[in-house]
């Protein structure tokens, strides 16, 4: 019994320390015009690269080409360039701590590794999930509207589009945070990030290598289409889920290496 009771106090210590960091972590998030405004942007460069592809798909299928695509499916197309904006607000959220000094403040008030590391993928991961969910939700009218006909879509197309960039920023967010401690650096994150996201896909596919090309759909920015769109083939939304996590796991387990053995 007093094992039990022992047991229960420390898991409530715990669970009491993660949520008192995570708030903390927020109240910096926020604090910070910078991170907040890329935040921002990023909303903002979505809903309106919706209407202008939705306006793109109008006018190509008004002059006879097959453009029709759900509107909550073309606003996730467009983050193939709005992901770089919320990767830079993770990324930063990270190095900014250690290009100024703070984090040596941060381990001080946070000395437990693991709960630090796990309030700021917490809270990343919440971030980015609700920005992602409610992003589709708004951008989707206005691509609507300007692709009419084009872009008809009925409520599993915005559901699936929805779910699919939310879950992608917030699995997104913790992979840019691992590159973020591993590298310490704002511009070698971004830079990391940009080539992870974008870099790699557009060189890959052009060698022309069987086996080149399969590890080219196991990217994370592939995996979120897969996800999203409900596709089945090279491979469905559950495994695409599953491609997304064994990324984020990965990512994170290395920051977590370079936290845990590196001084501030």
């Amino acid at each position: 019994m007093s094992k039990l009771m022992i047991s229960e106090s420390m898991d409530g210590r715990f669970a009491g320390s993660l949520l008192a960091a995570a708030r903390a972590e927020s109240t910096k998030f926020f604090g910070l015009r910078t991170l907040a405004g890329l935040y921002a942007s990023g909303i903002l460069v979505t809903i309106a690269l919706g209407w202008l592809l939705g306006a793109s798909a109008k006018a190509s299928g008004d002059n006879g080409f097959d453009t029709v695509m759900p509107a909550p499916l073309l606003v996730f197309a467009t983050l193939q360039f709005g992901q770089l904006f919320f990767a830079a607000a993770a990324a930063l959220h990270i190095t900014n701590e250690y290009s100024s000094g703070t984090i040596a403040t941060t381990l001080q008030s946070v000395p437990r590794r693991a709960i630090l590391l796990t309030a700021k993928a917490l809270f990343l991961a919440i971030a980015g999930l609700l920005t992602g969910m409610v992003m589709i939700l708004l951008a989707t009218i206005p691509t609507a509207l300007s692709a009419e006909k084009y872009g008809v879509f009925d409520l599993s197309d915005l559901l699936s589009a929805a779910v699919g960039a939310g879950v992608y920023l917030a699995l997104l967010s913790v992979m840019v945070l691992g590159l973020g401690l591993v590298t310490r650096n704002s511009a070698g994150a971004i830079v990391s990030a940009i080539i992870l996201l974008v870099g790699l896909p557009q060189i890959l596919q052009l060698i022309p290598i069987h086996w080149v090309q399969t590890l080219t759909q196991f990217l994370p920015t592939n995996a979120a289409t897969f996800m999203a769109t409900g596709a089945s083939e090279p491979y469905g939304p559950g495994m695409a889920l599953l491609v997304l996590i064994a990324w984020s796991v990965v990512l994170l387990g290395a920051g977590w290496m370079s936290l845990k053995r590196r001084d501030a």
